[in-house]
């Protein structure tokens, strides 16, 4: 080979891997996620949550106290937003704490974030409205952002003047965890063409349950839709709770009542954008995101 050639070899292929860099490093890649199939109410359930966790798409979590044995009930309580897009590995998440009942009531989410969230808002400054944005190489995050209207998040979110930026690994799948978890119970399907499960033994194994918890109360019901496409659409969980707290005078024991309302939307659209604001960074964590990046493609 001649030197020319040589030169010329060397060139192209860095140019192609510069190309290669460029596009991973703008996270670009083709993406058809196929429709979730099943015979039975179970498989088709089961396989539209799996399916979640490969599609773009929007959540929309409403959680209201319900029931409380101990204080005031009947009011909207918080609000969890999650933009997943899978398809470029970006997840962002906006939580929102409405309202804390006067005592401890479990923590209705999944995920370290979603636990100190909702057991450290303070009451007197509520609400409260925390932003986090993950990607393959960066996290940004607010646990003072402004609070979005309660009828939609806006777009993108706004980070608070607490915003930091961090160098971040593989991003998880979402911080509300499983919204269906595999399991073996059947579904008795409606004449509305939803599917529920309303004993206590088959509700324990389709939700992901707090610690906290120590027995589920009759009134326990997991009613789930799809859409025409076979996708999760709607999930509405009615949980119903024992729960134990000791103090000087003894141990005693109250029921709360929830309903966590979650709707899903937007598949095969759903954007998850980067919040604004000012957030400082360094070189540091660019490089290092920049790395991660490449390293896990």
């Amino acid at each position: 080979m001649n030197r020319r050639r040589f030169l010329a070899g060397i060139g192209g292929g860095v140019s192609v891997l510069g190309g290669y860099a460029g596009v991973r490093l703008a996270d670009i890649r083709p993406y058809d996620p196929a429709s979730p199939t099943g015979e039975t109410p179970r498989e088709r359930i089961v396989a539209a949550a799996r399916h979640r966790y490969a599609a773009d798409h929007r959540a929309v979590t409403q959680v209201r106290i319900t029931h409380d044995s101990n204080g005031a009930a009947g009011y909207d309580a918080a609000t969890y937003r999650e933009y997943h897009e899978h398809s470029r590995r970006r997840h962002t998440h906006v939580f929102t704490t409405r309202r804390r009942p006067a005592e401890h009531v479990p923590n209705p989410f999944h995920g370290l974030f979603g636990y100190f969230h909702w057991g450290t808002a303070d009451r007197d400054r509520l609400p409260k409205t925390s932003v986090v944005h993950v990607t393959d190489g960066e996290i940004r995050s607010s646990w003072d952002a402004p609070t979005p209207e309660a009828g939609d998040a806006p777009n993108p979110p706004e980070l608070g003047d607490d915003g930091i930026s961090a160098p971040n690994s593989e991003p998880r799948s979402g911080m509300n965890g499983e919204f269906v978890l595999p399991h073996q119970t059947e579904w008795a399907e409606r004449d509305d063409g939803g599917y529920e499960v309303t004993a206590p033994d088959g509700y324990a194994e389709v939700v992901t349950l707090p610690a906290s918890v120590d027995g589920l109360r009759d009134g326990c019901r997991v009613l789930v839709r799809l859409d025409a496409d076979g996708r999760l659409s709607r999930i509405v969980d009615d949980r119903v709770v024992t729960v134990e707290s000791a103090d000087d005078n003894g141990t005693t024991a109250r029921t709360v009542g929830y309903r966590i309302v979650t709707e899903f939307d937007q598949y095969g659209t759903a954007t998850a954008p980067r919040p604004t604001g000012d957030v400082e960074t360094t070189l540091q964590n660019r490089l290092a995101s920049a790395g991660t990046d490449l390293s896990v493609y």
